[in-house]
């Protein structure tokens, strides 16, 4: 290193010392004098053999500092060598500034300070400048964002930043602090229906901002504040709606012979290949749904379930474990037409049975399992498609095995080492099917 890069660190190595021993009591002086050894800059500064160029770096570095003011130095008595570096602590200020500008740098200890003063403006009623979202037409809080009070995300985040400064090596981010509680504070004042990416418009003059910054980090923080734990397999943004901010619209995705009537209409699926997609808000203003094929088959993964068109059997695609409002749908369905026969098809793994499992539980019903056995395994078609299973697919394996339905699958898996992706078995059964086809 050479002088300017030797002032950087003498600074910045006694300032940290110096934010260390700050007094947390306003009004209290230290009684201990920050100082700095020359061996925490150059370990063999004190060795017969150190190198004398390094050495000279270091004093011109000193002598700039002494200069300024910045510092004093205690020298070895007949030497020129220096026994220690004290900073002249009421220059603090001036430090912090110098530092900033001469080389960009933004002290821990000016970071605080940048922190103390965000969590005082908004710990006393915080800065809505900027979110246009917060009052409005809709003045009064809807059925749907009824379920925050105001103060139930600023207050506990403010304290719980206020318990990590008290830690002396934390180094606070004032700017991602100051963001949180932007979203924070309008999340709390929020009293109408909003996508997440009109949130983060309002908010930050930006729809991709939230998603692509703080979007799990304000979720887990709003999840600690109304001490709402994350059920299994549920989405960690899932508290978002409890303050009127939703993802896109989610999708249905179905294919088949199904009919879906509305109060004042109706649509039938027969016919489309691909099948359709219905918005999770139309769902819900479902009056009836008929299924005219005697068996329902949830399918795992988007691939197969585009691969597929088997006859007799209408289809809906999960996308892995089944959310609230796939479970509503089901729930419909299964109410509309109780004869039907329950089919689940995914991965040959301890992740698919896991989803069908959860499945089952989700909508009270038994969804029998679809391809998804040692058969499948053993195929010789898909033997160069199985893969390995992990260390986590073992110990994840273990409580499945409790259970008497996977019980056997599992321990073949188990024994010869597979699992098998679902994508290959909807491949070669459709390809088959096609087959049959051309031969009627």
């Amino acid at each position: 290193m050479n002088s300017k890069d030797y002032v950087r660190e003498i600074l910045d190595q006694l300032m940290k010392k110096y934010q260390n021993r700050a007094p947390r009591r306003e009004g209290m002086k230290s009684q201990r004098r920050v100082m700095l050894k020359p061996a925490a800059l150059y370990r063999h500064y004190a060795d017969n053999n150190a190198d004398i160029s390094v050495k000279q770096e270091i004093h011109e570095a000193v002598d700039k500092l002494l200069d300024l003011g910045m510092v004093t130095a205690d020298y070895l008595k007949f030497s020129t060598d220096i026994e220690k570096i004290c900073l002249c602590e009421d220059k603090a200020e001036e430090i912090y500034r110098y530092l900033e500008e001469e080389y960009g740098d933004i002290p821990q200890g000016r970071l605080r300070q940048q922190a103390e003063s965000l969590l005082e403006k908004y710990g006393q009623g915080g800065d809505s400048s900027g979110i246009s979202g917060c009052t409005g037409e809709n003045s009064e809080r809807s059925d749907e964002t009824s379920g925050a009070e105001a103060g139930s995300l600023v207050a506990p985040y403010i304290c719980n930043v206020r318990l990590m400064l008290e830690k002396p090596g934390y180094c606070p981010d004032p700017e991602r602090i100051g963001a949180n509680l932007k979203m924070l504070r309008f999340m709390e004042e929020n009293r109408e229906k909003l996508y997440v990416k009109e949130a983060s418009m309002l908010v930050y003059g930006d729809s991709k901002w939230f998603e692509e910054h703080n979007y799990d980090e304000i979720c887990s923080i709003a999840r600690q504040a109304l001490g709402m734990p994350q059920e299994e397999d549920e989405r960690n943004d899932a508290v978002l709606a409890r303050f009127g901010i939703y993802p896109t619209e989610q999708e249905i995705f179905i294919k088949g012979d199904w009919i879906l009537e509305w109060k004042d209409h109706v649509i039938r699926t027969a016919g489309m290949k691909g099948g359709i997609a219905v918005l999770s808000g139309d769902i819900q203003d479902l009056v009836k749904i008929r299924v005219r094929s005697p068996s329902l088959m949830t399918v795992e993964n988007k691939t197969s379930y585009q691969r597929m068109q088997p006859e007799g059997t209408a289809l809906v695609y999960l996308g892995g474990f089944a959310v609230r409002y796939q479970v509503r749908f089901l729930e419909k369905v299964l109410q509309d037409n109780p004869e039907l026969e329950c089919l689940h098809f995914g991965d040959i793994d301890v992740g698919g049975f896991l989803i069908h499992r959860h499945l089952c539980r989700a909508v009270g019903a038994r969804f029998n399992l679809y391809r998804m056995g040692i058969r499948e395994l053993e195929d010789p078609r898909f033997q160069p498609c199985r893969k390995k299973l992990t260390e986590n697919d073992r110990i994840r394996m273990k409580g499945l095995m409790e259970e008497e339905e996977y019980r056997e699958v599992l321990a073949y898996m188990d024994e010869h080492d597979v699992k098998l992706e679902q994508e290959t078995i909807s491949y070669y059964e459709e390809r088959e099917r096609q087959r049959q086809l051309k031969n009627r």
